[in-house]
């Protein structure tokens, strides 16, 4: 058992428990033609600012397949960061839903793609090659893999590169909801102004039982997704259940809420870390993930007081750590995280006063 494990492990929040077993009431039509699941187009066409086309999904791996089969055929290639989700964690999903389509695996500093690597990688490719695979889309993730973001001007230049050349772009956005609050984003500045196609919409993670959601700008790539929605078995009879949940995420903006109480969580929790020394973080702490590396004194200090953490390598070879917040991570938990660090740094600082040699007299 894991402090700070992972967001994904996080309870669903009372709002959304409360919409579940108020949308338990009575007889309603099945596969998505109740009126709960009618609400969905209104209210995510006004969160995005423009008409939206959802499709909803129980998980990510089936959101991101989904999304990456209907832009890129059998004989099309997939752009994305060697690092990301779809390429380490989803068991050849997006390979499963286009039905062979390969992915191109690209490297990048956080775990991002950059606008200079995505251009040589399709130079090397060879557009329009019939004896290639045909260069069909780009996946993007954000928040990164790394709890890393793209600022609006890379997500730009990605996506014009990819029109310019017929690629089609994808946005996987497990924590999309922790980047909007971060970068203090729009949900249509971080996604079709940005030049993206389709979005997987994440919920799961800030608090929904098992919501996400595939979502077009399109109306000709949403005819795609409609067919594949329901030949993939996504097109669940009691969709209401899921409606009612993405539809609670949005109330009250119960998106923001959540994604920046687990920013802020992380935020505690870094502070805390820069207080120890020799505490060396591989990536910038965006959101609500932190990847460091403690030293031994630190880390054993932490579990002796009850807090272990998850171990995770790092390319430094020396001994890492992911942690993970979330909105409802244990306010105890927290303070006895940063009063640990304190205690240590204090200790760390005391032995080394202790150590220092006085001046010998002459």
């Amino acid at each position: 058992m894991f402090q700070f494990n992972s967001d994904n492990g996080s309870p669903v929040c009372e709002p959304v428990m409360k919409a579940l077993i108020a949308c338990n009431e009575g007889v309603e039509t099945a596969y998505g033609a109740d009126q709960v699941t009618a609400q969905l187009k209104s209210a995510y066409s006004e969160f995005f600012e423009r008409e939206v086309y959802i499709f909803p999904v129980a998980s990510g791996t089936a959101g991101n397949g989904l999304a990456l089969g209907a832009i890129t055929p059998p004989y099309g290639t997939i752009f994305c960061h060697e690092t990301s989700h779809i390429v380490t964690t989803e068991g050849g999903a997006p390979e499963f839903y286009s039905g062979g389509g390969r992915m191109r695996l690209l490297p990048g500093d956080h775990n991002k793609i950059s606008p200079r690597e995505f251009n040589e990688a399709l130079q090397r490719h060879g557009i329009g090659n019939a004896h290639h695979m045909a260069a069909s889309a780009i996946s993007i993730t954000q928040a990164t893999e790394a709890g890393t973001l793209y600022q609006l001007d890379e997500l730009a230049a990605l996506s014009e590169t990819a029109h310019r050349l017929g690629l089609k772009v994808h946005l996987d956005g497990a924590r999309i909801s922790n980047a909007l609050v971060s970068m203090q984003s729009s949900p249509a500045e971080m996604t079709w102004k940005a030049g993206v196609d389709v979005v997987t919409f994440g919920t799961t993670k800030n608090g929904t039982m098992n919501a996400e959601a595939v979502i077009a700008f399109d109306p000709d790539l949403a005819r795609v997704l409609g067919y594949m929605h329901k030949r993939a078995g996504h097109l669940f009879s009691k969709m209401r259940f899921m409606s009612a949940q993405l539809l609670s995420f949005l109330e009250n903006d119960l998106w923001r809420s959540n994604a920046s109480q687990a920013n802020s969580n992380a935020t505690r929790i870094t502070r805390a870390l820069k207080g120890c020394d020799d505490v060396e973080f591989a990536h910038p702490v965006d959101i609500n993930e932190i990847f460091v590396s403690l030293p031994q004194g630190l880390s054993r200090a932490l579990a002796d007081c009850g807090i272990n953490l998850r171990p995770w390598p790092m390319s430094s070879g020396r001994d890492g750590f992911r942690l993970v917040l979330s909105y409802c991570d244990s306010a105890d938990d927290l303070e006895l995280f940063e009063k640990t660090c304190r205690d240590y740094a204090r200790d760390a600082l005391v032995s080394a006063d202790g150590n220092q040699q006085s001046p010998s007299i002459g």
